[in-house]
């Protein structure tokens, strides 16, 4: 073999052979196809990478983004499906298969009055586009049955163990029982009573009310309490939530409540974040007004893990100024919990805390939770 030859050969293995030995990368329309298999066979994993490599490279790809959506869709992860067909349909406004997605997604989420819009939208340039119809017939179905119903009822009762530093210990007792009703599309409501009885006995009736919003909701709410021992005399209050977009929610509560002697404002901003799936983070800052004091800060964060159809726990701990009629004192404060769905629309939830109150006393309490839900999420 001549020198050239033999340098020709080992060029060949060194440089030739490993990018014979590499494996051509997928063609992109073959890893949609990929994708779409995947989630027609329940594998929405496997659907999502896919899909979330291939925008990785075109971020700004519409339709790479209706099909996530559905993948999300299908997974029950209802949330993430809203955001990334609404992020589709941004940029792209008359491409009719998002918009029957995103129609979809909407009656999914029970928001039929804006899913019935999204419906009309299509109808008015295409009324015989496929499956349009069969979202129609969804949307005239929850119409029919959209009428004022009681969905959700939660029955509570729980115990407390009282040490004070300079007499005896007391043993306090509670019990609560709520409904709540869905007085339309976007509107619900929800009526309590809650009596708790120390060495004296408090009854607190409620009411809220919430609005659902696009990426949320509003709610007012009030309570009164007859002849009050240690509870408000009465209150109002009002907040929301608000979805921000990639895994971030808003948070916002207020209330304004009177003690006889006075009255304290409440303000509390914060952010949920989705961590993983099932998983969230909430931080909450407590800013309260009045009470004797011009102003007093405190917090509380809160970690849940809420898989739906097994079995969640959450977490949390907290520091704020914390009201009774006597006046307004720090309250340092950690809880446990456990949800355990006992069949459909059925969960038992336990509650274990552990409450300091400054200069005033000491509560080691549980507390357990039967709820039901009628149909409606």
């Amino acid at each position: 073999m001549t020198a050239f030859r033999r340098v020709l050969f080992w060029w060949l293995l060194a440089v030739a052979a490993p990018l014979a030995a590499q494996t051509p990368e997928m063609p992109r329309t073959e890893r949609i196809e990929q994708a779409d298999r995947a989630r027609a066979e329940g594998n929405f994993e496997q659907a999502r990478a896919i899909l979330s490599a291939l925008l990785a490279d075109a971020p700004d790809d519409a339709g790479l983004l209706r099909r996530l959506a559905v993948v999300q869709a299908a997974d029950n992860d209802l949330d993430a499906a809203q955001a990334t067909i609404d992020r589709a349909l941004r940029l792209a406004p008359d491409d009719l298969d998002i918009q029957l997605a995103r129609g979809n997604i909407l009656s999914w989420r029970g928001q039929t009055h804006q899913a019935r819009a999204q419906a009309a939208a299509m109808v008015a340039v295409a009324p015989d586009y496929p499956e349009l119809d069969q979202l129609q017939a969804r949307l005239m179905r929850a119409e029919a049955g959209d009428r004022p119903r009681i969905v959700a009822l939660s029955v509570v009762t729980g115990f407390s163990d009282i040490s004070f530093d300079n007499r005896d210990g007391q043993t306090w007792y509670s019990q609560s029982v709520a409904a709540g009703a869905r007085l339309s599309d976007d509107l619900s409501a929800a009526l309590a009573v809650e009596r708790e009885k120390r060495a004296s006995t408090d009854t607190r009736l409620s009411a809220r009310i919430d609005r659902r919003i696009d990426q949320g909701f509003i709610y007012l709410s009030g309570s009164v309490v007859p002849n009050a021992d240690f509870r408000e005399s009465w209150s109002m209050g009002a907040g929301g939530e608000y979805a921000l977009g990639g895994r971030a929610t808003a948070l916002l509560d207020l209330r304004y409540a009177d003690y006889g002697t006075g009255g304290v404002f409440v303000a509390q901003p914060g952010i949920r974040l989705s961590l993983a799936r099932d998983v969230a983070l909430s931080a909450r800052a407590i800013n309260l007004f009045g009470g004797g004091n011009d102003y007093r800060l405190g917090g509380a964060l809160q970690l849940d893990y809420r898989p739906e159809g097994r079995m969640g726990v959450f977490a949390s701990a907290a520091s704020y100024p914390d009201v009774e009629a006597d006046q307004v004192r720090q309250l340092r404060s950690g809880a446990l919990g456990v949800v355990v769905p006992l069949n459909t629309g059925l969960t038992l939830t336990a509650i274990g805390a552990y409450d300091d109150r400054k200069d005033s006393y000491r509560r080691l309490s549980a507390n357990l939770v039967l709820g039901f839900r009628f149909g409606d999420r």
